[in-house]
Order: C-alpha cells, then structure tokens, then sequence
C-alpha cells in the first residue's frame, strides 16, 4: 500500500512537470534596429570621441585649418584612416579629421554605444 501511494506521487509530480512544461508561452517579438545598416559591418570602424570637445582638421596634420567640432560621446563613423609623419594615427570623419588621442575606436556601433553612455553618465 506504501508503495502505490509513493508510485502515485510520483506519477503526479511527473505529470505536473509534463504539463507545465508543454503550455504554451507568449510569442517573443524581437525586432531588430536598422537605423544605422552598417552597425555590424564587418569592415567598419566607429569611433566615440572621447574628449569634452575636439576640433575637426580639413587634413591629417595638426597644424591644418579647423573643418568643424565635435563633443564627448559623439558616435562617428570612420570613413578613412591615415598616420602623419610622427606615426600619429588620424581617422577621417564627415567632418574632417581627428587624432586617435581624441577617440576611441570600435569594431561595432553597438560597442560604441555603451561606451558613450558610459562616458556621458560618468560626468
């Protein structure tokens, strides 16, 4: 008698398991952000610039004519890359050129991402 009531019990705990295994979940929509189509290109670079203001040059030196600025957290996207006669690395943007001591550079927008909001909330 023992047994049967141990055998029942099991055989209980066993088909609650099966059944709540089996229902049926809420679909999960993922959807995916497609704003910026390169985002995981794998031959593209983006940088987060990492000063509280850098100066664009229209040319990879430093004593070049100022193209324009930008701000701490800035996410660009490389578009070129050069190293000047120092063997300072440069990185051509849509607004002109910056050094590499102004950025830091990603593989993916994604990563450059966290890291502004890390660089922004830190303030």
């Amino acid at each position: 008698m023992k047994l049967n009531k141990i055998l029942l019990f099991v055989f209980v705990i066993f088909a609650i398991a099966a059944i709540s295994g089996c229902s049926k979940k809420s679909e999960e929509k993922i959807t995916f952000d497609n704003s910026y189509p390169l985002a995981l290109a794998p031959d593209v670079e983006w940088a987060v610039v990492t000063e509280p203001y850098a100066v664009f040059k229209e040319t990879d030196e430093w004593d070049a004519a100022t193209a324009g600025h930008c701000r701490k957290g800035e996410i660009l996207l490389i578009k070129g890359k050069s190293v000047d006669d120092k063997k300072e690395n440069w990185y051509f943007f849509e607004g002109g050129w910056l050094p590499q001591n102004c950025v830091s550079v990603f593989s993916n927008r994604y990563k450059a991402e966290n890291v502004s909001k890390n660089l922004l909330s830190s303030e």
